[in-house]
């Protein structure tokens, strides 16, 4: 018995201001399970900014999607956007960097195809744009994403350790 889902057919489209509702939608839903600081900051000190880790990240996304040298694509099924892939390339030429930048799949979704055919999208377009070297970073703790950038070629470089700590204690008046 296989814990894999049926694939399902979907298209690739560059996103458009449109998709925004259904980029923050997958968001909010797509990341849970220590897959991003912002959740695991949260787990940790409590609501930072009086915001759920979940805005947070969404507003994290919106904002570098929105950068000029970035270029999102998302997935499409039966007309709902599915999923998303960022990609984004040096600015300065030649544009020998190329980054796969956020991405995320709807949770209903995963398992089928989508992540992987979205990741080897971007890596295509980037190719493309003239990049000759293509990086990505994940968390640790991202197991499945993991997976498919190994499959697709990238080799690990290095890993990031982030720390944190409570400079003073929140919600505790001066006695």
């Amino acid at each position: 018995m296989t814990n894999q889902r049926q694939k399902i057919v979907f298209q690739i489209r560059q996103a458009t201001e449109s998709d925004e509702d259904a980029i923050n939608a997958i968001n909010r839903r797509a990341w849970a399970g220590g897959i991003t600081t912002h959740e695991l900051l949260e787990q940790r000190h409590g609501r930072l900014n009086n915001q759920d880790w979940r805005e947070r990240i969404t507003s994290a996304v919106g904002e570098h999607l929105a950068r000029p040298d970035v270029t999102t694509f998302v997935a499409e099924h039966q007309g709902k956007v599915i999923g998303f892939a960022a990609a984004q390339i040096d600015q300065q030429p030649p544009a020998e960097m190329g980054t796969v930048s956020y991405n995320a799949v709807d949770p209903d979704y995963q398992r089928q195809g989508v992540g992987t055919a979205l990741i080897e999208h971007v890596i295509a377009f980037l190719e493309a744009q003239g990049a000759h070297v293509l990086n990505v970073v994940t968390v640790e703790t991202d197991e499945p994403v993991k997976h498919i950038y190994e499959r697709l070629g990238f080799e690990k470089l290095t890993s990031l350790i982030y720390y944190s700590k409570d400079c003073q204690a929140r919600g505790q008046g001066d006695s």
